[in-house]
């Protein structure tokens, strides 16, 4: 495979996979209230999820391509061919280290740029948001403490 090869299927399995549209979305985002916020009833998650704003794609094209150019620098070549073999289980690892890529310190920062740069800062100034926020970190930051415990 080639540079250009590897890169291309990496931002397309993230994008096919994660960032299709804005239902897929949604969907992920009321499952993820579901199992993050078992006491939230299903159209209480719908409705918050219906709250969150809609990106363009070129934002997510923008994010993947970070991530397969990070990857390309600091991954051997011959692991990402391996990688980039099409298969269902190696798909799901790009997906896998596409989201622990995105929750790094530098992306938590493009992001908030690049949501800042096209006004949905309002947002995250919002209360509700600001609440969810917080308990959403603190059930995730339990959720890793539990994994490294194990």
């Amino acid at each position: 495979m080639t540079t250009d090869e590897i890169k291309k299927h990496i931002i397309d399995t993230v994008l096919h996979r994660l960032d299709r549209d804005n239902s897929s979305r949604h969907e992920a985002l009321e499952e993820f209230m579901t199992v993050v916020l078992p006491t939230v009833d299903e159209r209480a998650a719908k409705q918050v999820s219906g709250l969150v704003p809609t990106l363009p794609d070129t934002i997510y094209e923008k994010w993947a391509t970070m991530f397969a150019e990070r990857l390309l620098e600091t991954v051997e070549r011959r692991q990402l061919e391996l990688l980039c073999d099409g298969s269902e289980d190696n798909n799901a690892t790009v997906c896998l280290v596409y989201l622990m890529f995105m929750e790094s310190e530098r992306m938590e920062k493009q992001i908030a740029e690049d949501l800042h740069a096209l006004g949905v800062q309002e947002a995250a100034t919002d209360a509700v948001g600001n609440v969810l926020g917080a308990y959403f970190k603190n059930k995730l930051d339990q959720r890793k403490e539990d994994t490294t415990l194990h």
